[in-house]
């Protein structure tokens, strides 16, 4: 599913009135949350550490793991939770200048959509849950890991 989604969003074509942006591509199976938008930055929790990207950035291939990805655009920001997924950016294809960041997530959401209480509720019932095998035990652990850092997203913003 990912590579089908990112060979769609590749091919679309940036605005021609846009020169020297960098264009934003965020999305996950299940929805397109925007596609070629011309951003300032994107701050990304990547798998070896959080970063952010720029038009004009060095090419970048990154992992990502779950914790929250900052959209800013002049003085707004705007605040996504993403479970993991990989950040692709890739330098600009015409002669605009306009750089493109792919990212596609398992699940992106808005962090205003995350509720503390119910991940604690999961947290709780996870925990309780049999570990009668490798696999429970696992799954239980991993379980947790996310929703902590659901709790921590919904904590900090």
């Amino acid at each position: 599913m990912f590579i089908a989604l990112r060979r769609g969003f590749s091919s679309a074509s940036s605005s021609s009135a846009v020169t020297n942006r960098l264009l934003l591509t965020m999305g996950s199976p299940r929805e397109s949350i925007f596609k070629n938008k011309p951003i300032d930055s994107v701050t990304v929790p990547g798998a070896e550490g959080t970063f952010t990207l720029t038009n004009n950035h060095s090419l970048t291939v990154s992992m990502l793991k779950a914790g929250v990805i900052t959209v800013r655009e002049g003085t707004t920001t705007s605040d996504y939770f993403v479970s993991d997924g990989f950040v692709f950016f890739n330098n600009p294809k015409d002669g605009s200048g306009n750089c493109l960041a792919e990212i596609s997530g398992v699940e992106i959401v808005p962090v205003s959509a995350l509720d503390k209480e119910r991940a604690a509720q999961m947290i709780t019932e996870l925990n309780a849950g049999a570990k009668d095998s490798d696999w429970a035990r696992v799954r239980a652990q991993l379980g947790t890991n996310l929703l902590n850092q659901v709790i921590k997203a919904a904590a900090t913003h």
